[in-house]
């Protein structure tokens, strides 16, 4: 079944997380993606697990072909130009610079390919007094005010999850996916950029609009107390949320459930401001409640009133979940050498081009031999290149 990008060709230079999920993304739905990888050990990923590659790097690179070469011989420039030559869109992450010193900048490639989507990924973007550093993930998380969003400044945690890393692949496909609709309204191409700082940021836009209305600087807690959000434990240790929101029904559903009718009106919680004054308050008030039932029984009762509410799940449990199940998910792939894989499908339904999981992620060069060959190399000139270390 072709896919809404079927036909669209994507060439891949970048590693880790930002710019593979930005093609994985492209690729689920359709797109060809090459992936270029240095020859002898690829994506630094690749190299994280015990198996044939790491967990990692298999939820980032699915539905791609790899093909090792090293930009930085001569010849290998020359391949990655002929393909960039006809190719749609080209992905790097990549430090700003280092494509200009490999001859792969966008000037370059735009002279080569005018209508070429031209897609760079930085840790905060191609020019600026931060444009050399390092950037990863946790510093994209901590820079641009999310993280004071996640953790408690006072005693600050990492997050267990690559946020500010999948954000930007998120929001570099959006901008790919602008310019090729663009393009077919204007036959050009034209050039992409996010970064890690600027896609954190972006994404934070609901609290910065509030502290400059307010000039309150927001941290972790205001939102849970505004939003009237709430997380629980039952008498079993085992955890839940509530989400009351502003609809007035939602608190009067919780009242029901627990039994306290009489807080409608109490003036300590009687309407949203003073629910959102007293939120400590009133959280240590349900718990106490909520700790001498179980989870399923109270979250039966909270449902029947639709409460907003739910079981604060393990990754174990949440693919135990029937509504998971509902989705396909995990879906299954087989690959020749790891056997069975499991992996999460793709967030978006289509009606007519679904998303597909076609194929298991590359192994390291697996597709040289094809590429190089719809280039127009024989057997032996591939052969040389491979004796030579270009591929």
């Amino acid at each position: 079944m072709a896919g809404a990008l079927t036909g669209i060709k994507v060439l891949e230079l970048a590693h880790y997380v930002t710019g593979p999920f930005a093609s994985l993304l492209l690729a689920d739905l359709g797109a060809e993606v090459i992936k270029v990888e240095p020859p002898g050990h690829g994506d630094p990923f690749r190299g994280w697990g015990d198996k044939l590659y790491s967990a990692t790097f298999c939820s980032l690179n699915r539905n791609k072909k790899s093909l090792t070469l090293d930009v930085r011989q001569n010849e290998g420039r020359e391949i990655f130009l002929k393909l960039a030559a006809g190719c749609d869109v080209l992905i790097e992450n990549l430090r700003p610079g280092t494509m200009g010193r490999y001859g792969l900048d966008y000037e370059k490639l735009q002279g080569l390919n005018p209508k070429i989507i031209y897609c760079s990924i930085s840790g905060f973007g191609q020019r600026g007094p931060y444009r050399d550093l390092p950037g990863y993930d946790t510093v994209g998380q901590a820079l641009s005010g999310l993280l004071s969003l996640l953790t408690d400044p006072e005693e600050p945690k990492g997050m267990g999850i690559s946020l500010s890393d999948h954000l930007t692949g998120i929001y570099a496909c959006y901008g790919i996916l602008a310019a090729l609709v663009n393009r077919t309204i204007t036959g050009e191409g034209q050039r992409v950029e996010t970064s890690l700082l600027r896609a954190s940021l972006s994404f934070v836009a609901e609290n910065a609009a509030r502290y400059f209305e307010t000039g309150v600087v927001p941290r972790r807690a205001y939102r849970t107390r505004t939003a009237g959000v709430f997380a629980f434990v039952d008498q079993e240790g085992r955890p839940f949320v509530i989400h009351l929101s502003s609809p007035e029904k939602f608190w009067r559903g919780l009242l029901e459930v627990v039994g306290k009718p009489e807080w409608a009106d109490d003036s300590r919680f009687r309407d949203r401001r003073a629910r959102t004054e007293n939120h400590d308050l009133l959280s240590q008030l349900l718990q106490a409640i909520f700790c001498a039932g179980r989870r399923e029984e109270w979250l039966s009762r909270l449902q029947e009133r639709d409460v907003p509410s739910a079981p604060l799940n393990t990754l174990e449990e949440v693919f135990q979940d029937p509504q998971v199940r509902e989705y396909g998910f995990p879906i299954e792939v087989e690959h020749p050498r790891m056997g069975k894989m499991r992996l999460v499908g793709s967030a978006i339904e289509l009606s007519r081009t679904p998303p597909q999981i076609s194929a298991p992620p590359p192994t390291l060069g697996e597709h040289a031999d094809q590429v190089l060959r719809e280039l127009g190399y024989d057997e032996a000139a591939i052969a040389r290149l491979k004796e030579e270390g270009v591929i």
